[in-house]
């Protein structure tokens, strides 16, 4: 005799399987429920049916099976159990109950409690299941990645490929469907298969639902204070190292650079060494209150940038402090500073800790290594925090360049970052001589305020 366990959801498909595998004169030789199966079904802790089914061996080998030399006495063979019976009845009321009989060996001797076991699982047990599955199915089904997900039918072809390529870049499907609207909105039907068209579509579409800050800029005749914001490895001193040589040298400003990251030595370091390769002042503060003492003694740089350690609970209480103690006296906007290939939600969780902060900005850097551009549109669009810089890779300070509706579009189309044309813009009569002034100077000989 051949035995062998089945894993079915309902008793049809084990059915089914015991067809298939062991023949029409197999036989149920008990069958309960398990916690077993897919990791989906553990997850929900649902039950599936565990079978164990048997049939008599192949009967050509036994008609093969080499004979004994000596025959043995026949023995009269004993009738068959009872329990083989009432299994062989149950099995045929539930495949006749489902419309897919198996022929049966043995006579039918069922014993009417288990056709009635048998018949009650049909009507009950089955109908349950199937609604479990369906359950199933759906919470399948919403957790599907959102490029899975499908775009609403009746959308030009170009349209819709252009959607669902947005959702393979992170953007949410339900934002990709009012871009699509909005972009079928501002295009004719002639409209739709020219590039150029829809990409000035796209651009207009996106400058009306996300905020551009511009560059960092004080008011007249005045200092700019930026305070550069973020997780560990986002790439904040590489942020500050570009912007203070981008006022430094391009556009001819006094700079000043200041830590509060004095618990990496490396940082420190590094951020010294490029300051005195600039020859820009570089202090380290312990305090907003040391910061600020230090900014009216040598407050003549037209740009301060401060460098934070990251976005624990001490960081964000210094910068609330410095907005406190400098923000009548100067411009002071805080730049925070995200990887473009983090997940949504890992960003979202950052923003949280800093929503409070006034003047907020949003700095995206590395995209040079990820297609995740719908996120930033995104997480843009859903926080209502302007884009102020993208950083795009090692060189200082080539690869920083103001974020602007028409780049994202550009990368959005592209599915991947594609590299600006147009350098970073002057701010209106900033470009001029800026000696590094000898008060401001002495911060260089020092390194502390």
């Amino acid at each position: 005799m051949k035995v062998k366990t089945f894993h079915a959801l309902t008793m049809q498909d084990a059915m089914r399987a015991i067809k298939e595998e062991l023949g029409p004169e197999a036989i149920i030789l008990s069958s309960k429920e398990v916690h077993q199966g897919g990791r989906m079904l553990r997850v929900f802790n649902r039950p599936v049916l565990e079978v164990m089914a048997a049939c008599e061996q192949d009967p050509l080998r036994r008609d093969e099976a080499p004979q004994p030399l000596a025959e043995p006495p026949s023995v009269e063979s004993p009738a068959p159990v009872p329990v083989v019976k009432s299994f062989q009845a149950a099995l045929q009321s539930v495949m006749e109950s489902n419309h897919s009989p198996i022929e049966s060996a043995v006579p039918e001797q069922a014993a009417l409690p288990s056709r009635a076991a048998g018949q009650k699982w049909t009507r009950h047990r089955l109908q349950h299941l199937r609604a479990e599955l369906r359950d199933v199915s759906r919470l399948l089904a919403e957790s599907l990645p959102p490029e899975t997900q499908s775009i609403e039918t009746g959308k030009p072809p170009v349209i819709a490929r252009l959607c669902r390529s947005f959702i393979q870049q992170g953007m949410r499907p339900s934002t990709a469907e009012v871009l699509g609207d909005d972009l079928l909105e501002r295009l004719g039907p002639d409209e739709c298969r020219h590039e150029g068209a829809i990409a000035t579509a796209l651009q207009e579409a996106i400058a009306c639902r996300i905020g551009i800050s511009g560059p960092i800029l004080g008011r007249e005749g005045g200092r700019a204070i930026g305070v550069i914001l973020g997780p560990s490895g986002a790439g904040k001193t590489s942020i500050v190292t570009k912007l203070a040589a981008h006022h430094r040298i391009e556009l001819g400003q006094s700079v000043a650079v200041v830590t509060f990251d004095t618990y990496r030595e490396a940082s420190v370091d590094q951020l010294r060494q490029y300051a005195r390769t600039l020859g820009v002042p570089f202090a380290a503060a312990q305090s907003p209150q040391q910061l600020h003492q230090g900014l009216r003694r040598h407050g003549r740089a037209d740009v301060v940038l401060i460098d934070m350690p990251g976005v624990g609970p001490e960081d964000v209480s210094s910068a609330a402090e410095l907005h406190r103690l400098i923000g009548e006296e100067s411009v002071i906007t805080t730049h925070v500073v995200l990887p473009a290939s983090s997940q949504e939600r890992d960003l979202r969780r950052v923003l949280d800790r800093v929503k409070d902060l006034p003047l907020l900005r949003l700095l995206f850097t590395k995209l040079d290594d990820t297609e995740s551009f719908g996120t930033i549109f995104d997480v843009a669009r859903h926080t209502g925090l302007p884009l102020s810089y993208w950083g795009v890779g090692q060189r200082v300070p080539e690869d920083i360049e103001l974020a602007s509706p028409e780049r994202l579009a550009e990368c959005l189309m592209a599915q991947r970052y594609v590299v600006s044309r147009v350098p970073m813009s002057r701010p209106p009569g900033s470009l001029r001589e800026a000696p590094v002034p000898e008060a401001v100077g002495a911060m260089c000989e020092s390194n502390e305020w």
